[in-house]
């Protein structure tokens, strides 16, 4: 890509501590240019400039192995069956709505949500993620996050979010991040502004679900990941 702005970040400190304390070589924001500022996005400038067959991008978000992104295509050996097509709602971030969140006898009315690779874990509204944590038992810590009980994840419910009639299923111990001992429940809650979407689908939903970002016909796309 030829004559792409960048912007320098030498203070993070109202970006949040996980941009204070992270050690990261960049953001690559890949929503579309029109929220971005002073000219074209890195993928826009490829489409711009032809370096790319079609105006779209694919994760593969690998489990405990490697992941992939694909420009220019999607990748047919990365998912099984057909990609399941939805529309967006708004051409800025990745926003579609959302018919519900379901998890044993809790669920939400319609709603909206944008898929985001640049988000680690899932993330709603507070009051709702407080409900769901309350129900698997999970402990809220000072930083916002819940931990749960290690011993609790293979007994977990499984978490459904469906998406034009359709349900994309989570396997209760794939909301769960384990490290060093340590088991986060993969659900955060934030009340983000009016006007913005209401869930955050990251990297937890985009690690069982190959995603396609279709931005020719803005439009994304999904399969389950092959095993």
């Amino acid at each position: 890509v030829k004559h792409q702005k960048f912007a320098e970040v030498n203070n993070a400190l109202g970006m949040g501590i996980g941009y204070v304390m992270g050690k990261f070589d960049g953001i690559l924001g890949l929503g579309f240019d029109t929220i971005a500022i002073g000219g074209s996005t890195v993928f826009g400038s490829a489409i711009e400039q032809g370096l790319v067959k079609d105006p779209v991008f694919a994760f593969f978000l690998g489990d405990e192995g490697d992941g992939e992104l694909t420009l220019g295509g999607y990748d047919e050996s990365k998912f099984t069956g057909d990609l399941h097509y939805v529309g967006l709602q708004k051409a800025t971030y990745w926003q579609i709505k959302l018919d519900g969140v379901t998890m044993g006898d809790y669920s939400t009315s319609d709603t909206n949500c944008i898929i985001d690779s640049g988000t680690s874990l899932l993330v709603g509204p507070k009051a709702e993620v407080s409900k769901l944590a309350a129900k698997v038992g999970a402990t809220q810590t000072p930083m916002g996050q819940y931990t749960i009980d290690c011993a609790k994840v293979e007994g977990l419910p499984d978490v459904s979010f469906t998406i034009d009639g359709k349900d994309y299923v989570l396997a209760g111990k794939d909301t769960v991040i384990q490290s060093s001992g340590l088991c986060l429940f993969a659900f955060m809650g934030m009340d983000l502004p009016e006007g913005a979407p209401k869930w955050i689908l990251g990297d937890v939903f985009m690690r069982s679900y190959y995603t396609v970002f279709d931005q020719g016909n803005k439009r994304l796309g999904f399969a389950p990941v092959k095993a």
